[in-house]
């Protein structure tokens, strides 16, 4: 019986439902051929579109690797751009492609957990970076690696790097594919949370779950007025950020957590 390339798993908790994405081909370090691209790309859009999964979890199967980016044995499934495509194609392509390693040109607005155990290289990393939290084991590796093989990037690695880290971080990376371990990770800030090893996908779902427990208005709406007001000037982001405001006020979720909290309830730790 074939193994699927990604599995999905729904688990039900307080609050509302985590929906962890495994990238399932350890045996080539979860490298990304078509087929597994078709997968992903339909998971990232079922988490888009359905309502009820309040967060994604995307991980790897396997001991060594989250992902090591796209399966070059196999780039003809991936690669969309050739010879002779005209302006036009390349630029249907561009506005229309979900991105070669499967739905990373969707911008999730719920929130998004990635967590790495191993390496973590060229559209690995760049799958990594989706993450609004990112967890790593501290013998994860990351890597612009394809800078080896004259491979770009092309799943969002040169827009999401230099927003996270800022360019003094980012450059070095994209220029050398250098290599570096979880801790320099963690202190530049590509990883968000050192977790013990083995327990990085126990981690993720531990704050996945806590997540879900917070009320759901308040929490898209500053996870909206972040990703869509970074790019704005000052004044025209605290615009947003105001119109954002109204809907949630008058929302029974905002209502009921003051309820909660006057009646003594009070934040809890993870």
């Amino acid at each position: 019986m074939t193994t699927k390339p990604v599995l999905t798993q729904i688990h039900s908790t307080e609050g509302g439902k985590i929906y962890q994405i495994t990238m399932n081909r350890p045996e080539v370090h979860n490298a990304v051929n078509g087929e597994m691209a078709k997968y992903l790309s339909e998971a990232w859009q079922k988490f888009r579109d359905d309502d009820a999964l309040v967060v994604a979890v995307l991980h790897g199967a396997g001991d060594k690797s989250f992902c090591a980016g796209a399966d070059l044995t196999a780039l003809g499934e991936l690669a969309q751009l050739g010879e002779g495509m005209t302006p036009q194609a390349i630029e249907r392509y561009a506005m229309n492609d979900a991105g070669p390693l499967g739905g990373s040109r969707i911008v999730q607005q719920k929130p998004v957990i990635t967590v790495s155990h191993g390496y973590t290289y060229a559209g690995g990393l760049e799958l990594f970076c989706h993450g609004h939290i990112r967890i790593a084991e501290p013998q994860a590796l990351f890597s612009v690696a394809c800078r080896r093989w004259g491979v770009p990037l092309v799943d969002g690695g040169t827009v999401y790097l230099p927003r996270l880290l800022n360019w003094g971080a980012a450059l070095p990376l994209i220029i050398t594919g250098q290599r570096i371990r979880a801790q320099r990770a963690y202190e530049i800030g590509l990883v968000w949370e050192l977790a013990k090893k083995g327990k990085g996908l126990d981690r993720a779902l531990k704050v996945a779950a806590q997540i879900c427990q917070s009320p759901r208005d308040a929490l898209i709406a500053d996870l909206s007025s972040a990703l869509n007001g970074s790019h704005l000037p000052l004044s025209e982001a605290l615009r947003l950020e105001a119109r954002n405001l109204h809907p949630v006020a008058t929302s029974e979720s905002m209502k009921k957590g003051v309820e909660r909290f006057n009646k003594g309830e009070r934040f809890w730790a993870i």
